[in-house]
């Protein structure tokens, strides 16, 4: 990850969090993760990856109380058909941190794993819009 897309996710993560001191335990483990899948992907990759990861927690949380194959099968039908600029090993880095991000929200489900996506989703944006970050 570039610093520069390093400092987005962080300043987008501290608009919706507060000061990094002050976040929750949860919230600097998924921080970590998120450094990983944007620096593993790129950032227009990742914004596409993160944006499905946003779409199959959307669709796991609709399916709440049915039977329904969970959150990576639901990931892995809105990635089916992306064409990645990505490595498969950079690929595979950014599936077992967001396995491990979803993990993390269900033992410890508050903020929860949406808002921290939000965050990533508006940073990786940003930096493929710099002139709209005022970068």
């Amino acid at each position: 990850m570039t610093t520069h897309m390093e400092h987005l996710l962080n300043v987008r993560l501290c608009e919706r969090f507060g000061d990094a001191a002050g976040w929750s335990e949860v919230t600097r483990l998924t921080a970590s993760h998120l450094r990983v899948v944007v620096t593993a992907l790129g950032a227009e990759d990742a914004l596409t990856f993160l944006t499905a990861a946003r779409r199959a927690l959307d669709e796991e949380e609709s399916r709440a109380g049915t039977i329904h194959l969970g959150f990576g099968a639901h990931l892995w039908t809105h990635l089916e058909d992306v064409s990645w600029g990505a490595s498969s090993l950079a690929r595979t880095s950014a599936w077992d941190a967001m396995l491990t991000l979803h993990r993390l929200s269900v033992l410890a489900p508050d903020p929860g794993l949406g808002a921290h996506l939000d965050s990533a989703v508006d940073a990786c944006r940003l930096r493929l819009v710099p002139t709209a970050a005022g970068f």
